[in-house]
Order: C-alpha cells, then structure tokens, then sequence
C-alpha cells in the first residue's frame, strides 16, 4: 500500500503535540515544521500480484475496503516485466532498484491539507517544503512474518509490519535475534512464523526453526 506524507517550513501556532483526527494528522518536527499525512486512505496498486494472491487478501480486503483506494498505472507493467526468478550470476532485481522512491499522491495530500486548515485555521499559511510516499508491506493477517526458513537452512526473514513498524520494531528485533541466535525467544514464535500461511506451507515452509 502507498502512504502519502508531507513537511511543512517553521511555522507557529498549531499545536505542539502530535494530533490525529480520523483524516488526516499532523506531527511537529524538531525544526518548528509539521510532518502531514492523509489518515485512514491508502492506496494499493493493482499488480500482477494482485490477482496472484487475491485470495490469500480477500478476507482483509472485506475487512478494510472503505479505507484502500485501488490504483492501476504504470506499476503495473514494471511489476510484469520484473524477474521472478534468476541465477546466481545475474543482477537481481534488488540489485537493480537500491532504494524505491514512489512518487506521493497529491490528491490525498491536498485532502488531508484542506482538512486541517478547516480545523486549524493557524496552517492556513503553511508552506509546503516536502512530499513524499512510502510504501507498506502489508501480510493476509497483519502480523509480521519472522522466523528461518526451513528450504534455506541459516535464512531468516523479518517483515510484513503492516503499517506497524516504528510500534513494534524493538520487540521484533529482540524476537529476530533470538531466533538467529538460536536463544530462546522471549516470546511465543509461532504466531510469526512463515509456514501459518498455506501457500508457504505448502511450498515446504513450515516452521520457524
């Protein structure tokens, strides 16, 4: 999912405190601006995944469908030509992108500005300085997957926050480094392991250690 994000300069009078109403939300920075988003819409792109692994989603889907806006554009054909698979020789497609920069909705983002100014007039004079969009993995269930995978003995993955990251981020590298360690966890693994979900299972990843 794309989340779209802005900065504002210095500006004074809105509140000093982080504020989140149910459409939009504001954080003020260390410089005297605000960081700015658009708060319950995100945007998914249809992709080739997207029909791949529709219903491993549908449940969520039905669950969340007032608050994600279906996108298709160009994503969808960069996504298509992507390789899926490689040998050990060639350049992978992680090698090829280093950092994704997705570009920001501007729509949403004047959403969410039109909305605060209404209800705090002090932005009216904002200047915009910065925007900017990141994306969200996001799993079936909204639960990270972290644990080794059992095909590639020593490899471990940690992902899937699902919007959650910053919340939980300590607590899941304590957990990743239990496991890599070979420590016991501190708390029950199973919940995160890669194998609960039936397509991995059935590929043979069935467990965390």
């Amino acid at each position: 999912m794309l989340g779209s994000v802005l900065r504002t300069a210095p500006i004074d009078g809105p509140p000093d405190f982080a504020v989140g109403g149910s459409d939009f939300a504001f954080r003020k920075r260390l410089d005297g601006g605000y960081t700015i988003s658009r708060r319950g819409i995100y945007e998914a792109h249809i992709v080739p995944d997207s029909f791949r692994l529709f219903f491993d989603f549908l449940p969520s889907w039905r669950r969340e469908s007032s608050h994600v806006h279906l996108r298709l554009g160009s994503r969808f054909l960069e996504e298509w030509r992507t390789k899926r698979a490689w040998s050990l020789d060639e350049t992978t497609p992680f090698e090829a992108i280093r950092t994704y920069d997705p570009v920001p909705t501007r729509k949403v983002l004047d959403e969410a500005t039109g909305t605060i100014i209404k209800a705090f007039p002090a932005f009216a004079g904002m200047r915009v300085d910065q925007a900017w969009g990141g994306l969200i993995d996001t799993t079936p269930d909204e639960v990270p997957v972290i644990g080794e995978i059992p095909a590639y003995p020593g490899f471990f993955i940690s992902t899937g926050y699902s919007g959650h990251g910053f919340g939980i981020g300590p607590g899941a590298g304590r957990l990743t480094a239990d496991l890599v360690s070979g420590d016991t966890p501190a708390v029950d693994a199973a919940v995160f392991r890669p194998g609960r979900f039936r397509r991995l299972a059935n590929a043979g990843v069935s467990s965390v250690a």
